[in-house]
Protein backbone atom coordinates (compact mmCIF):
# COMPACT_ATOMS: atom_id res chain seq x y z
CA UNK A 1 0.00 0.00 0.00
CA UNK A 2 1.75 3.32 -0.86
CA UNK A 3 1.85 5.28 2.15
CA UNK A 4 1.63 8.76 -0.37
CA UNK A 5 -1.36 9.66 -2.04
CA UNK A 6 -1.74 10.47 -4.93
CA UNK A 7 -2.36 14.19 -6.58
CA UNK A 8 -5.88 14.24 -7.43
CA UNK A 9 -6.44 16.16 -11.00
CA UNK A 10 -8.36 18.95 -8.88
CA UNK A 11 -5.01 19.45 -6.77
CA UNK A 12 -3.16 19.77 -10.12
CA UNK A 13 -5.22 22.28 -11.86
CA UNK A 14 -4.89 24.68 -8.37
CA UNK A 15 -1.34 24.21 -8.22
CA UNK A 16 -1.01 25.44 -11.78
CA UNK A 17 -3.65 27.93 -11.77
CA UNK A 18 -2.63 29.20 -8.23
CA UNK A 19 1.03 29.54 -10.46
CA UNK A 20 -0.27 31.33 -13.56
CA UNK A 21 -2.11 33.59 -11.53
CA UNK A 22 1.13 34.55 -8.93
CA UNK A 23 3.30 34.79 -12.07
CA UNK A 24 0.97 37.33 -13.96
CA UNK A 25 0.67 39.28 -10.76
CA UNK A 26 4.25 39.64 -10.11
CA UNK A 27 4.66 40.03 -14.16
CA UNK A 28 2.28 43.33 -13.82
CA UNK A 29 4.54 44.69 -10.91
CA UNK A 30 7.62 44.42 -12.64
CA UNK A 31 6.37 46.23 -15.59
CA UNK A 32 5.14 48.74 -13.33
CA UNK A 33 8.34 49.38 -10.94
CA UNK A 34 10.16 49.60 -14.31
CA UNK A 35 8.12 52.05 -15.71
CA UNK A 36 8.49 54.16 -12.76
CA UNK A 37 12.06 54.39 -14.09
CA UNK A 38 10.83 54.63 -17.99
CA UNK A 39 12.60 57.66 -18.90
CA UNK A 40 12.60 56.38 -22.82
CA UNK A 41 9.32 56.56 -24.94
CA UNK A 42 8.20 53.11 -24.99
CA UNK A 43 8.78 52.35 -20.68
CA UNK A 44 7.06 55.94 -20.46
CA UNK A 45 3.80 55.07 -22.27
CA UNK A 46 3.88 52.19 -19.85
CA UNK A 47 3.56 54.36 -16.89
CA UNK A 48 0.35 55.91 -17.31
CA UNK A 49 -1.44 52.51 -16.33
CA UNK A 50 -0.95 52.14 -12.89
CA UNK A 51 -4.81 52.10 -12.26
CA UNK A 52 -5.20 49.48 -14.50
CA UNK A 53 -2.17 47.37 -13.18
CA UNK A 54 -3.61 47.60 -9.73
CA UNK A 55 -7.42 46.69 -10.46
CA UNK A 56 -6.18 43.63 -13.06
CA UNK A 57 -3.74 42.36 -10.18
CA UNK A 58 -6.75 42.71 -7.72
CA UNK A 59 -9.03 41.13 -9.72
CA UNK A 60 -6.23 38.11 -9.92
CA UNK A 61 -5.61 38.40 -6.03
CA UNK A 62 -9.27 37.60 -5.20
CA UNK A 63 -9.14 34.30 -7.94
CA UNK A 64 -6.10 33.21 -6.40
CA UNK A 65 -7.76 33.02 -2.94
CA UNK A 66 -10.04 30.52 -4.36
CA UNK A 67 -6.67 28.47 -4.49
CA UNK A 68 -6.23 28.66 -0.83
CA UNK A 69 -2.42 28.51 -1.58
CA UNK A 70 -0.51 29.85 1.04
CA UNK A 71 3.03 30.96 -1.01
CA UNK A 72 1.26 32.49 -3.78
CA UNK A 73 -1.43 34.42 -2.43
CA UNK A 74 1.81 35.69 0.29
CA UNK A 75 3.34 36.92 -2.97
CA UNK A 76 0.64 38.03 -4.20
CA UNK A 77 -0.73 40.41 -1.93
CA UNK A 78 3.02 41.65 -1.38
CA UNK A 79 2.78 43.01 -5.31
CA UNK A 80 -0.90 43.93 -5.01
CA UNK A 81 0.75 45.95 -1.89
CA UNK A 82 3.05 47.21 -4.29
CA UNK A 83 0.59 48.45 -6.77
CA UNK A 84 -1.32 50.12 -4.37
CA UNK A 85 1.54 52.58 -3.16
CA UNK A 86 0.63 54.92 -6.42
CA UNK A 87 -2.84 54.82 -6.12
CA UNK A 88 -4.50 55.07 -2.85
CA UNK A 89 -2.51 58.59 -1.76
CA UNK A 90 -5.41 59.92 -4.61
CA UNK A 91 -8.32 58.85 -2.38
CA UNK A 92 -6.99 60.34 0.99
CA UNK A 93 -9.66 62.44 2.10
CA UNK A 94 -7.37 64.30 4.57
CA UNK A 95 -6.02 66.28 1.20
CA UNK A 96 -9.39 68.06 1.04
CA UNK A 97 -9.90 71.30 1.96
CA UNK A 98 -12.74 72.29 3.84
CA UNK A 99 -12.73 76.19 3.16
CA UNK A 100 -15.17 77.74 0.90
CA UNK A 101 -14.10 77.71 -2.34
CA UNK A 102 -13.30 81.37 -4.40
CA UNK A 103 -12.53 80.39 -7.81
CA UNK A 104 -13.61 77.75 -10.28
CA UNK A 105 -11.55 76.47 -13.06
CA UNK A 106 -12.86 74.15 -15.89
CA UNK A 107 -10.17 73.01 -18.54
CA UNK A 108 -11.72 71.43 -21.87
CA UNK A 109 -10.13 69.42 -24.69
CA UNK A 110 -13.16 69.56 -27.14
CA UNK A 111 -11.25 68.02 -30.02
CA UNK A 112 -11.77 69.99 -33.70
CA UNK A 113 -13.52 67.57 -35.18
CA UNK A 114 -16.21 67.31 -32.58
CA UNK A 115 -19.32 69.46 -34.11
CA UNK A 116 -21.59 68.94 -30.63
CA UNK A 117 -21.74 72.78 -30.16
CA UNK A 118 -24.60 73.00 -27.69
CA UNK A 119 -23.11 70.10 -25.66
CA UNK A 120 -20.17 72.03 -25.02
CA UNK A 121 -21.71 75.62 -24.30
CA UNK A 122 -24.62 73.87 -21.93
CA UNK A 123 -21.98 71.91 -19.85
CA UNK A 124 -19.87 75.07 -19.75
CA UNK A 125 -23.40 77.14 -18.79
CA UNK A 126 -23.87 74.48 -15.89
CA UNK A 127 -20.70 74.20 -14.63
CA UNK A 128 -20.97 78.18 -14.37
CA UNK A 129 -16.54 78.06 -14.05
CA UNK A 130 -14.90 81.62 -13.57
CA UNK A 131 -12.00 80.51 -15.88
CA UNK A 132 -12.75 78.25 -18.65
CA UNK A 133 -9.10 76.74 -20.67
CA UNK A 134 -10.62 75.59 -24.22
CA UNK A 135 -8.38 73.20 -26.31
CA UNK A 136 -8.33 71.70 -30.10
CA UNK A 137 -10.42 75.16 -31.10
CA UNK A 138 -10.23 76.29 -34.83
CA UNK A 139 -12.04 79.00 -35.83
CA UNK A 140 -15.92 77.78 -36.07
CA UNK A 141 -15.25 77.02 -32.42
CA UNK A 142 -14.08 80.18 -31.39
CA UNK A 143 -17.32 81.51 -33.23
CA UNK A 144 -19.34 78.86 -31.07
CA UNK A 145 -17.69 80.04 -27.78
CA UNK A 146 -18.56 83.56 -28.41
CA UNK A 147 -21.60 82.61 -27.26
CA UNK A 148 -20.16 82.29 -23.65
CA UNK A 149 -19.56 86.27 -23.34
CA UNK A 150 -22.38 87.25 -21.35
CA UNK A 151 -20.73 85.02 -18.39
CA UNK A 152 -16.95 84.84 -19.28
CA UNK A 153 -16.85 88.23 -21.29
CA UNK A 154 -12.60 88.33 -21.13
CA UNK A 155 -10.77 86.00 -23.49
CA UNK A 156 -7.85 85.91 -25.21
CA UNK A 157 -6.09 82.31 -27.40
CA UNK A 158 -5.52 81.28 -30.71
CA UNK A 159 -7.10 79.36 -33.24
CA UNK A 160 -5.75 76.08 -35.14
CA UNK A 161 -7.07 74.11 -37.28
CA UNK A 162 -4.95 71.30 -36.46
CA UNK A 163 -5.49 70.46 -32.99
CA UNK A 164 -3.47 73.10 -31.97
CA UNK A 165 -5.76 76.24 -30.89
CA UNK A 166 -6.06 77.34 -27.50
CA UNK A 167 -8.22 79.39 -25.74
CA UNK A 168 -8.80 81.25 -22.20
CA UNK A 169 -12.32 82.77 -21.16
CA UNK A 170 -13.14 84.44 -18.14
CA UNK A 171 -15.43 86.14 -15.74
CA UNK A 172 -11.87 88.19 -14.57
CA UNK A 173 -10.37 90.39 -16.40
CA UNK A 174 -6.69 89.11 -18.40
CA UNK A 175 -3.84 91.00 -17.68
CA UNK A 176 -0.73 90.87 -19.20
CA UNK A 177 -1.90 88.15 -21.67
CA UNK A 178 0.19 86.32 -24.03
CA UNK A 179 1.29 83.34 -26.30
CA UNK A 180 4.60 81.55 -25.63
CA UNK A 181 5.82 78.21 -27.15
CA UNK A 182 8.14 77.44 -25.19
CA UNK A 183 11.12 75.76 -27.29
CA UNK A 184 8.58 74.44 -29.25
CA UNK A 185 8.16 75.65 -32.70
CA UNK A 186 3.99 75.76 -33.25
CA UNK A 187 2.39 74.76 -29.67
CA UNK A 188 0.89 77.62 -27.61
CA UNK A 189 0.25 77.83 -24.38
CA UNK A 190 -1.18 81.22 -22.68
CA UNK A 191 0.24 83.29 -19.74
CA UNK A 192 -2.03 85.56 -17.70
CA UNK A 193 -2.94 86.68 -14.37
CA UNK A 194 -6.12 87.66 -12.77
CA UNK A 195 -6.85 89.46 -9.53
CA UNK A 196 -9.21 87.18 -7.31
CA UNK A 197 -10.38 89.00 -4.16
CA UNK A 198 -7.45 91.18 -4.75
CA UNK A 199 -5.05 88.70 -4.84
CA UNK A 200 -2.86 88.48 -8.20
CA UNK A 201 -3.10 84.50 -9.05
CA UNK A 202 -0.60 83.12 -11.99
CA UNK A 203 -2.25 80.96 -14.70
CA UNK A 204 -0.60 79.13 -17.25
CA UNK A 205 -3.31 77.09 -20.05
CA UNK A 206 -1.42 74.66 -22.27
CA UNK A 207 -2.26 71.42 -24.33
CA UNK A 208 1.76 69.63 -25.09
CA UNK A 209 2.04 67.32 -27.84
CA UNK A 210 1.06 63.73 -26.97
CA UNK A 211 4.16 61.53 -26.81
CA UNK A 212 2.70 59.00 -30.14
CA UNK A 213 6.17 59.73 -32.06
CA UNK A 214 9.28 60.60 -30.93
CA UNK A 215 9.21 64.20 -32.08
CA UNK A 216 6.38 64.73 -29.97
CA UNK A 217 7.37 62.68 -26.51
CA UNK A 218 10.39 65.04 -26.88
CA UNK A 219 8.23 68.17 -27.77
CA UNK A 220 6.13 67.48 -24.53
CA UNK A 221 8.93 66.70 -22.20
CA UNK A 222 10.73 70.38 -23.56
CA UNK A 223 7.75 71.93 -22.88
CA UNK A 224 7.14 70.95 -19.12
CA UNK A 225 10.50 71.88 -18.45
CA UNK A 226 10.33 74.84 -19.70
CA UNK A 227 6.81 75.53 -18.12
CA UNK A 228 8.33 74.71 -14.85
CA UNK A 229 11.76 76.94 -15.15
CA UNK A 230 8.47 79.28 -15.73
CA UNK A 231 6.61 78.57 -12.89
CA UNK A 232 9.76 78.81 -10.71
CA UNK A 233 9.91 82.55 -11.51
CA UNK A 234 6.83 83.42 -10.27
CA UNK A 235 6.37 84.95 -7.03
CA UNK A 236 2.38 84.68 -7.19
CA UNK A 237 -0.20 81.54 -6.69
CA UNK A 238 -0.04 79.72 -9.53
CA UNK A 239 -2.48 77.43 -11.59
CA UNK A 240 -1.69 75.54 -14.56
CA UNK A 241 -4.89 73.71 -16.52
CA UNK A 242 -4.75 71.82 -19.73
CA UNK A 243 -4.69 68.60 -21.38
CA UNK A 244 -1.24 67.67 -20.69
CA UNK A 245 -0.54 64.72 -22.54
CA UNK A 246 0.75 62.85 -19.34
CA UNK A 247 -0.34 60.93 -16.17
CA UNK A 248 0.87 61.57 -12.61
CA UNK A 249 2.95 58.28 -12.88
CA UNK A 250 5.26 59.54 -15.19
CA UNK A 251 8.65 60.17 -14.58
CA UNK A 252 8.47 63.38 -16.38
CA UNK A 253 5.18 64.67 -14.51
CA UNK A 254 7.26 63.56 -11.35
CA UNK A 255 10.10 65.31 -12.12
CA UNK A 256 7.56 68.33 -13.38
CA UNK A 257 6.48 68.57 -9.82
CA UNK A 258 9.23 68.11 -7.88
CA UNK A 259 10.90 71.22 -9.59
CA UNK A 260 8.05 73.49 -9.39
CA UNK A 261 6.27 72.58 -6.11
CA UNK A 262 2.98 72.57 -7.58
CA UNK A 263 0.19 70.01 -6.76
CA UNK A 264 -2.34 68.14 -8.91
CA UNK A 265 -5.98 69.44 -7.89
CA UNK A 266 -6.80 65.72 -8.23
CA UNK A 267 -5.26 64.50 -4.96
CA UNK A 268 -7.64 63.49 -2.58
CA UNK A 269 -10.36 63.20 -5.00
CA UNK A 270 -9.48 60.32 -6.96
CA UNK A 271 -7.90 59.65 -10.14
CA UNK A 272 -10.50 60.96 -12.23
CA UNK A 273 -9.36 59.74 -15.67
CA UNK A 274 -10.44 62.03 -18.63
CA UNK A 275 -9.62 60.27 -22.01
CA UNK A 276 -10.20 58.53 -24.42
CA UNK A 277 -14.02 58.80 -24.21
CA UNK A 278 -15.83 55.63 -25.94
CA UNK A 279 -16.91 56.05 -29.35
CA UNK A 280 -14.10 58.21 -30.33
CA UNK A 281 -11.89 56.27 -31.71
CA UNK A 282 -13.97 53.72 -33.79
CA UNK A 283 -10.70 51.48 -34.47
CA UNK A 284 -11.59 51.03 -30.50
CA UNK A 285 -14.61 48.72 -28.93
CA UNK A 286 -15.88 50.88 -26.53
CA UNK A 287 -15.33 48.56 -23.62
CA UNK A 288 -12.25 48.73 -24.51
CA UNK A 289 -12.41 52.32 -24.06
CA UNK A 290 -13.38 52.50 -20.44
CA UNK A 291 -10.65 50.32 -19.56
CA UNK A 292 -7.87 52.34 -20.85
CA UNK A 293 -9.10 55.37 -19.47
CA UNK A 294 -5.77 57.93 -17.84
CA UNK A 295 -5.77 60.72 -16.38
CA UNK A 296 -4.16 63.29 -18.92
CA UNK A 297 -5.90 66.84 -18.45
CA UNK A 298 -5.01 68.19 -15.09
CA UNK A 299 -4.79 71.22 -12.71
CA UNK A 300 -1.97 71.72 -11.17
CA UNK A 301 -1.96 74.37 -8.19
CA UNK A 302 1.04 75.84 -6.11
CA UNK A 303 1.35 74.57 -2.71
CA UNK A 304 -0.78 77.53 -0.67
CA UNK A 305 -3.86 76.96 -3.10
CA UNK A 306 -6.46 74.94 -1.27
CA UNK A 307 -8.67 72.46 -3.30
CA UNK A 308 -12.48 72.19 -1.89
CA UNK A 309 -13.76 70.21 -4.54
CA UNK A 310 -13.34 68.75 -8.29
CA UNK A 311 -14.93 66.46 -11.27
CA UNK A 312 -14.75 65.45 -14.11
CA UNK A 313 -17.79 66.84 -16.47
CA UNK A 314 -20.69 65.85 -18.51
CA UNK A 315 -19.32 63.78 -22.13
CA UNK A 316 -19.58 66.45 -24.72
CA UNK A 317 -18.68 64.02 -27.49
CA UNK A 318 -15.04 65.08 -27.33
CA UNK A 319 -12.55 62.09 -26.88
CA UNK A 320 -11.91 64.06 -23.53
CA UNK A 321 -13.94 64.76 -20.02
CA UNK A 322 -13.81 68.34 -19.09
CA UNK A 323 -12.34 68.98 -15.76
CA UNK A 324 -13.40 71.45 -13.06
CA UNK A 325 -12.10 72.44 -10.06
CA UNK A 326 -12.81 74.95 -7.24
CA UNK A 327 -10.25 76.63 -5.92
CA UNK A 328 -8.94 78.60 -2.37
CA UNK A 329 -6.92 80.88 -2.76
CA UNK A 330 -4.52 82.52 0.07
Amino acid sequence: MSLHRKSSPKDKFSAIFSVVLSLAIVGITLIALVSDRGWTQVLELLSHFRLQYFLLSLILLLLLFLTRRKVPILIALFCVALLSTPILPWYNPLSRSAAAAELRVLTANINTRNRSYKKVLTMVREESPDIAVFLEVDDTWVAQLQRLKDILPYEFGQANPYNLGIAVYSRLPLENAVIDFFGTSKNPSILTSLTVEGKTVSLVATHPLPPVRRSFFHSRNLQLDQIGQYVQQLETPVVVLGDLNITMWSPYYKRFARNTGLQNARRGFGVLPTWPMPGTYTVLPNLLHRLLQIPIDHCLVSSDIKVAAIHTGRDVDSDHLPLIADLVIP
